[in-house]
């Protein structure tokens, strides 16, 4: 029984050896204020991060961005140079994922387009 606390109390010192660093860095975030900027520019962090790192979706290309959406080839790049539709550049041709497209799709839909 002696064994098992003194196994149990090492865990514990592990624990908390682990956990040091955390708080020192959480400490360091609340006191420094940058966890209050991290909150007030999460959503744009999370669009940047969702934009640039990939996924398992798959990817639209152009053609495939035009069937699914319905548009032309000079509505695409119109909507690209607008801001509407905004193409992920990684290696290769631009692209997107469906969820990019979510909302273009919406407006597709309203305007009978799909």
């Amino acid at each position: 029984m002696l064994n098992h606390f003194e196994e149990f109390d090492g865990r514990l010192k592990s624990i908390a050896e682990n956990l040091r660093p955390i708080a020192a860095v959480a400490t360091y975030l609340l006191e420094s204020g940058l966890l209050g900027q991290l909150a007030n520019n999460l959503p744009e962090i999370i669009s940047f991060i969702r934009r640039n790192f990939p996924t398992e979706e798959p990817k639209f290309f152009m053609a495939d961005v035009l069937k699914h959406l319905g548009i032309s080839e000079r509505s695409y790049y119109r909507k690209v140079a607008e801001g509407k539709l905004v193409p992920r550049k990684w290696e290769g041709p631009d692209f997107f994922y469906r969820s990019d497209l979510e909302e273009e799709l919406r407006e597709s839909k309203r305007r009978g387009r799909v």
